[in-house]
């Protein structure tokens, strides 16, 4: 089980919209939607493009972070946000991430789950620091006057 596989069981199980639901508006039975979700199943995977689509359905992006993760992708956003917005997102995303650490590691074990949760979350916090560079990179420079009265 990996990241991928663990994303796919994550969108399926715990969306806003049932297992069923996903099924029904992706075209397929729920027992092969289950099946492809099972992060235990070697050969049953969802195809790039039903990947994509529960994504959309879902809203749920977690199998874009896994690959981005995965395959080591730096992702750039056309317009930057401003700086003030992704500091204050990045700082979100690393209280996430400790938040994470610590219902991990509340009873003092680390589950394969747990793990793929903790780095979906760190995932997440590398990315918004990513859109924080891009953004500090794409700001136009200020220059300080200062007076020489004297």
């Amino acid at each position: 089980m990996d990241q991928l596989d663990q994303a796919t069981h994550d969108i399926v199980h715990k969306s806003e919209l049932t297992a069923k639901q996903i099924a029904d508006r992706l075209g397929m039975s729920h027992q092969t939607l289950i099946n492809k979700a099972n992060p235990n199943s070697e050969f049953h995977k969802l195809t790039v493009r039903e990947a994509y689509s529960i994504q959309l359905l879902t809203g749920n992006h977690s199998l874009a972070v896994a690959m981005k993760t995965m395959l080591d992708v730096y992702v750039c956003e056309d317009k930057p946000a401003s700086i003030i917005e992704c500091a204050l997102n990045a700082t979100k995303e690393n209280g996430d991430v400790v938040a994470a650490v610590q219902v991990a590691l509340a009873d003092g074990h680390l589950t394969e789950r747990e793990k793929s949760e903790l780095l979906r979350e760190i995932s997440e916090a590398i990315a918004s620091l990513e859109t924080l560079r891009g953004s500090v990179l794409a700001a136009a420079p200020v220059l300080y006057i200062t007076s020489n009265k004297g």
